[in-house]
């Protein structure tokens, strides 16, 4: 039996068109994700050009797969937990991520301090990865946690190495809550800020002692890539007093060496690594 020969495709399809059920969800998933919070569903639809009663019946489904979550009180639409893990998984294979997650566990070992891997996320610095240690007050950080840019070793190198673009609606609402609490000489104020950037800038290594949590004090340092990129920021936090937090300190200077290695696997100059203590 002779066989015939296939029809040629169609001028103009080069290719399937896809599921639009599927690319439909991901449009409205992708709406959700680009919002300032949790919405409710007037708004999601108005933002995706739907009608109410279409994206309801979508939102319901991406909720019943762990991708959206809805609030029982206010019935608010926001991310659900299965879209960080998916997040987390695609930046865990980006290959910064990937060479910076191999020396965590020895950083750890190492220094006897619980450390931890942040990125630039749509939020602001996003904790990734943390290497629990033994600790004598356990340390328990989650993944895809958002950290202050004021607080936190971390955020302050962010806050110095990112550009005033990406940081400037999260350290204006920073700035306000802070002189809310904050007042007199202790106010944030726009050279206080410029102070901040310039000693990170000038030590490469960032410390807060007690400022988001009383009882911790942190040490970090960051890794740059081609063209003086900051890929990410790589932290150890333990107990306040229960080591050393000196810059010039044995933790410190062993998170500096890493920063820098690894900034220079990445292809950084070497002078934008941490300067080691």
């Amino acid at each position: 039996m002779t066989r015939k020969p296939e029809k040629p495709p169609r001028k103009g399809r080069s290719r399937s068109p896809g599921n639009s059920t599927i690319a439909t969800g991901g449009r409205l998933l992708i709406v959700v994700a680009g919002l300032d919070g949790p919405a409710t569903l007037t708004r999601i639809a108005a933002e995706s050009g739907m009608l109410p009663s279409r994206a309801y019946r979508y939102l319901r489904g991406l909720c019943d797969a762990g991708l959206l979550a809805q609030e029982t009180s206010s019935g608010r639409y926001d991310l659900g937990p299965e879209t960080l893990n998916l997040g987390l998984a695609a930046i865990s294979r980006i290959d910064p991520v990937r060479q910076a997650l191999r020396v965590l566990p020895a950083l750890t070992e190492e220094t006897g301090l619980a450390s931890l891997i942040s990125v630039w996320g749509s939020h602001g610095p996003t904790v990734i990865r943390c290497e629990h240690a033994n600790l004598t007050a356990p340390i328990r950080i989650r993944e895809g946690l958002i950290l202050p840019l004021l607080q936190t070793a971390a955020g302050n190198l962010f806050l110095a190495h990112e550009p005033e673009a990406a940081t400037a609606e999260l350290l204006a609402r920073e700035v306000g809550e802070w002189n809310v609490v904050h007042k007199g000489k202790n106010r944030m104020t726009a050279a206080g800020i410029a102070q901040i950037k310039s000693s990170v800038r000038k030590r490469g290594v960032a410390r807060t002692i007690g400022m988001r949590t009383t009882i911790h004090a942190n040490l970090a340092a960051p890794v740059f890539g081609h063209a003086g990129k900051l890929e990410l920021v790589i932290t150890v936090i333990g107990v306040r007093g229960a080591f050393n937090a000196a810059f010039n300190g044995p933790p410190a200077r062993k998170l500096a060496a890493v920063a820098k290695r690894l900034s220079r696997d990445l292809g950084g100059d070497a002078k934008d690594g941490p300067a080691t203590p």
